[in-house]
């Protein structure tokens, strides 16, 4: 069932791009806060603990469009899957 879970998510993607977008903002927000909230648990000053989490993570912009990226690359994978499957 992953692979069905996957293709709605991806599809959903491109017919509701506004609210996925706004998901992947704040999925990558909340990955960086944690990030950052367990560097100054472990005894950083905060605003380090957030420099050296933006230098690890690069810039958001970049890795949401790493994010597009990949969900590009997997949806035409499983198109061409599907259209391997049509022509058997």
């Amino acid at each position: 069932m992953p692979v069905i879970s996957d293709l709605l998510y991806r599809l959903r993607a491109l017919f509701r791009r506004k609210s996925m977008e706004a998901e992947l903002d704040e999925e990558l927000r909340a990955h960086f806060e944690h990030e950052v909230k367990k560097s100054a648990d472990s005894g950083m000053a905060r605003e380090e603990a957030a420099r050296r989490t933006r230098l690890e993570f690069g810039g958001l912009d970049q890795v949401k469009e790493e994010c597009r990226d990949a969900a590009s690359r997997s949806l035409a994978r499983l198109a061409a899957l599907a259209l391997d499957q049509c022509r058997c």
